[in-house]
């Protein structure tokens, strides 16, 4: 549904930035099965939520609006589900293990940082790439999309036990340990995620998702 409407209504396509690639590769060809959850479930899908919740946001377009909406529902179930199967898996690690886990996530927020400027987007239209990046970073949208994506990881990532003593000082420099104490997506509202996406004949009005409430 959504690559038909970018497909039909946008008519531009683009490649996988180079920065998420990266971590996709890292990710899928890593033979230890939890750096896929973590990388996935954790980092790619907590970015997915930022980047369609902010969409949901500034859209005027109410179709793009109802089928982001719709996203977003599949994407909170996919990030719940690795929160609860990564909490146990990680106490059962030992200390250099979990540390090693602890590392790639870092890294792998590091990355997400420079993936949310659209680079490439900015050559396409023929821009002075690194003003245009300059000029993004500093944008409200951006901040408010990172400051979203952050909100997200960072609780997630303490709830499953890899905000360690060794990896803190470096999200603090980041400026993103202040969310830790936020609520995480180890819980989500089964019976909103449950009723039908569609009511005679018409999607939903699209509502906020409660990820992380009971």
């Amino acid at each position: 549904m959504f690559g038909k409407y970018l497909k039909e209504k946008i008519g531009i396509l683009y490649p996988v930035n180079k920065n998420l690639k990266s971590l996709l590769d890292k990710v899928l060809t890593d033979p230890r099965w939890d750096l896929k959850f973590i990388g996935m479930q954790i980092i790619i899908e907590g970015l997915a939520l930022a980047a369609f919740n902010t969409m949901k946001m500034i859209s005027r377009d109410a179709l793009l609006r109802d089928i982001v909406h719709l996203v977003i529902r599949d994407e909170a179930r996919h990030v719940t589900f690795g929160v609860n199967y990564l909490e146990d898996f990680v106490k059962s690690l030992s200390p250099r293990e979990r540390e090693e886990r602890a590392e790639f996530a870092y890294e792998a927020c590091v990355v997400m940082r420079e993936r949310l400027v659209a680079t490439d987007v900015f050559a396409h239209f023929g821009w002075d790439v690194e003003r245009a990046r300059t000029r993004a970073l500093e944008g409200e949208v951006m901040e408010r999309f990172r400051m979203l994506l952050f909100t997200r990881i960072i609780p997630n990532l303490k709830r499953i036990g890899l905000l360690t003593d060794n990896v803190r000082e470096k999200y603090q420099a980041l400026g993103i340990l202040q969310f830790e104490n936020l609520v995480d997506d180890g819980v989500i509202d089964w019976a909103q995620m449950a009723r039908p996406l569609y009511e005679d004949g018409r999607v939903l009005p699209s509502q906020k998702i409660a990820v992380g409430q009971n």
